[in-house]
This record gives C-alpha cells, sequence and structure tokens, in this order.
C-alpha cells in the first residue's frame, strides 16, 4: 500500500492514483469547462477486480473495504474489471454530509462498521469511471468518460449515486452562494483526459461568514492576534479562537486607547486587556469576519 503523499502515476494492484483539483478563488469560464459539487467527504475509488473481489481505496490508495461494507457489496452492481472514482459521503437527518460519522466509520471494526452501515449507509457520489470491464479509459476526454459512467449507474444501484453535473457557471456559482451543505464546486474541461495524481481539476470553495466579536488581542505590536468570540444560542459570548493577519484594521486599532468592556470577561489565552472596543467612539459592534469554510471547531465554524 502507498501511504502520505500520492505522486503522479502511481499505482496499486493495477488501480492509478486519483486525479487531483488545485485551489482557486474563481471559477474558470467557458464552453469546455463542466462544473460538479463538491461535498465534504473522503475521496473513493470503488474496484471489482476481474474475480468479482471489490476494494473500496482512498485518495492515497489505502484501503477502506472494512470500513464501508456497503460500498463493497455496492460493487456487486458494476462489470468486472471495473473501476468507478467519487466522493464518499454519509448524510445527517437533514440530508447534508456528515464528516464526523466519516471519521467515525475508520475507528471500528467489521462488525460495528456493519452495523453503522444498516444504521447509516454511505454512498459513493460517482464522477468518473477509469476503467471497464478491463479496458483502460483514462486516456478518453471526460465527455466520453461521463456518458460511460451514465450507463453503468442508470438502474441506480444502492449506495452509489451519479453526481450533479451542469455546463452553466451561473448556476454553479448558484450553488456555492446558496446551497449550504457543499463544500465547494470542481471544474472540468470536457475535452480532457484523467491524469492520475494530477492537479489538473479547478476547484472552488465555497466561502462563509459569521458575525463575531473581538474580545481582545494575543501576541504583542509585532506578531499580534484577534482573540475571537461567538455568541450561541444561549445568549452568552464563547471563546472562539485567534485569527492572525492583516485583517479589521488591526494596526489603527491597535493605536487606540482601549478600554476594558464591563460586559466582557477575559478569553483564554489573550494577553494584556482581553476586552476592548475596536472604535474610537467606543462603540463595541462585532466586526464582520470571514472564513473559509472548513471543518466545524467545537464554536461552530473553522478556518481552512
Amino acid at each position: 500500500m502507498v501511504a502520505g503523499k500520492v505522486h503522479s502515476g502511481v499505482v496499486v494492484a493495477g488501480v492509478p492514483a486519483p486525479m487531483l483539483a488545485r485551489l482557486e478563488s474563481t471559477l474558470p469560464r467557458g464552453p469546455e469547462w463542466r462544473y460538479e459539487p463538491k461535498l465534504d467527504g473522503f475521496r473513493g475509488l470503488l474496484w471489482r477486480s476481474n474475480t468479482g473481489a471489490a476494494r473500496v481505496l482512498s485518495r492515497n490508495l489505502k484501503d477502506l473495504s472494512v470500513s464501508f461494507p456497503e460500498l463493497v457489496r455496492a460493487a456487486d452492481a458494476l462489470p468486472l474489471d471495473t473501476v468507478i472514482d467519487g466522493e464518499i459521503v454519509i448524510a445527517d437527518a437533514d440530508g447534508s454530509s456528515d464528516f464526523g460519522a466519516l471519521q467515525q466509520r475508520l475507528g471500528v471494526g467489521r462488525r460495528d462498521a456493519d452495523r453503522s452501515a444498516q444504521q447509516m449507509p454511505a454512498v459513493l457520489l460517482a464522477f468518473d469511471v477509469l476503467r471497464r470491464e478491463g479496458a483502460d479509459l483514462t486516456g478518453q476526454p471526460l465527455r466520453d468518460r461521463r456518458a460511460i459512467l451514465e450507463s453503468l449507474l442508470a438502474a441506480n444501484p444502492a449506495c452509489l449515486q451519479l453526481i450533479a453535473q451542469t455546463d452553466a457557471v451561473e448556476e454553479a456559482e448558484d450553488w456555492l452562494r446558496l446551497v449550504p451543505s457543499i463544500e465547494g464546486v470542481v471544474a472540468k474541461r470536457w475535452d480532457g483526459r484523467y491524469l492520475p495524481g494530477q492537479r489538473e481539476w479547478v476547484k472552488v470553495k465555497r466561502r462563509r461568514t459569521i458575525d463575531c466579536v473581538v474580545i481582545g488581542i494575543a501576541g504583542d505590536h509585532t506578531h499580534p492576534w484577534l482573540v475571537l468570540g461567538l455568541r450561541h444560542a444561549d445568549g452568552k459570548l464563547h471563546h472562539l479562537g485567534r485569527f492572525g493577519g492583516v485583517i479589521c484594521h488591526l494596526e489603527r486599532t491597535w493605536r487606540l486607547a482601549f478600554q476594558p468592556s464591563r460586559s466582557m470577561r477575559a478569553a483564554p489565552g489573550a494577553s494584556g486587556a482581553a476586552a476592548m472596543s475596536t472604535s474610537a467612539s467606543g462603540a463595541r459592534d462585532s466586526p464582520a469576519c470571514d472564513r473559509r469554510a472548513g471543518r466545524p471547531s467545537h464554536f461552530g465554524a473553522g478556518a481552512s
């Protein structure tokens, strides 16, 4: 098995390493591009060998078959010697991807994985096919591979679903703005070949914003950090974390005569005055804090 970074052209047991995406700030435009939603899950290759045995492989080509027995069984719907590529997700009660449930699967044994698969089954959202009945498809353009994938999944087999795709960049941009359950959008050239291990696809993450409160400054004037608080449903401010970099006019506010706020207490990790006004007029309105979508922290938001 191969662990760690996947290099271009790495092959394990005849299965090529997955093609990857590079992170960009905007989606590419043009008739040659297609767009797919990116959910918060595990990259997964589903391989049914020429003997009928099936394996679920991770992005790093680690065998995840024990953790996802429902996907191993789903491979029975595929022809022999076929490999499909996709995203492994588990849906919560609201239909959104539950990354925590995926992580829990990796730490349980075969018996518990079978039980979890019955209660909260995983689904492989398939977006590509690398091989069909022994024929290598990686040299074919995406338009042909997509047509083959659609035919493979036409019967809607259990735990295998075809990922949505659009040729309209406006629709993809609407996904980024309006669909909170996705992590982002991946753009792929319609005429592009499947290049194992190479970052030729383009991924744009969905931006999420929260209103947080600056409750202190940590560090010193050479390396300052804003200490942030987030108001929870109980009406109280909870420590959210520290945020560095050039944000919220920090250089200007550092020079102000800060006054402690009576309504706030010191945040863990803060140095000096822990609760301060952030405007010369003494107003204590919280600045809007833009943060990239990422794993939820203990306080309900995260930064990548």
